[in-house]
């Protein structure tokens, strides 16, 4: 069990899957040859720096990322400059993060009437899972514990407190569902050429 100030860190679910053939696209067309070779001990090197449990094969990490330990990243995600989360996330194969996404802790009580909300905090972890090739545009902000379900999109400066259901395009503040991604058609079709049998 590891422990720091937050309490016991969680186990972080393995990272939403595609299948062979959508990787196999993304390693002829993201890595060429050359950075296949650099990436592979620069990405072993952060794995251990930051202590994470998993680092899938042709992750890019912006600068200055926060990303904490215990944390489990999908083959060939992005995560952009300025990322941070209090807690570990779980980040699956093809996604892209974009810059100064932040994930906030969830962490202050407002309903206890005996004590100052200065004081209500509720330290503890909470895992917060993004499915396979989810896209989250430049400065959301997501509250610790959601799920992000696979093929979503959510819009520049969204700020998401609720669950996000796979296929969706969602934003504003409060994020709102703006539209499905695809049709139900499309859907199927998406899901065959991800290889994804069950999309979370």
């Amino acid at each position: 069990m590891v422990m720091d100030k937050r309490g016991q860190v969680p186990e972080v679910p393995s990272p939403a899957r595609v299948g062979v053939d959508a990787l196999r696209m993304c390693d002829r067309e993201i890595d060429t040859r050359i950075k296949k070779l650099a990436r592979k001990p620069l990405n072993a090197l952060k794995k251990m720096r930051l202590q994470l449990a998993e680092v899938g094969r042709g992750v890019q990490f912006g600068s200055g990322v926060r990303i904490p330990r215990g944390s489990r990243l999908g083959h060939f995600c992005y995560v952009g400059s300025g990322f941070d989360s209090p807690s570990p996330v779980s980040i699956g194969d093809l996604c892209m993060v974009s810059t100064s996404v932040k994930i906030v802790g969830n962490d202050h009580g407002v309903d206890n009437p005996a004590l100052p909300t200065r004081l209500d905090f509720q330290w503890r972890h909470r895992v917060t899972t993004i499915g396979a090739d989810v896209w989250i545009g430049h400065g959301v902000i997501l509250r610790s514990g959601i799920s992000i379900g696979t093929g979503s999109v959510i819009a520049a400066g969204a700020v998401v407190v609720k669950d996000v259901l796979p296929n969706s395009v969602v934003g504003g503040n409060p994020c709102k569902i703006i539209r499905r991604r695809f049709s139900d058609a499309d859907w199927s079709l998406y899901l065959a050429t991800m290889g994804v049998d069950d999309a979370t």
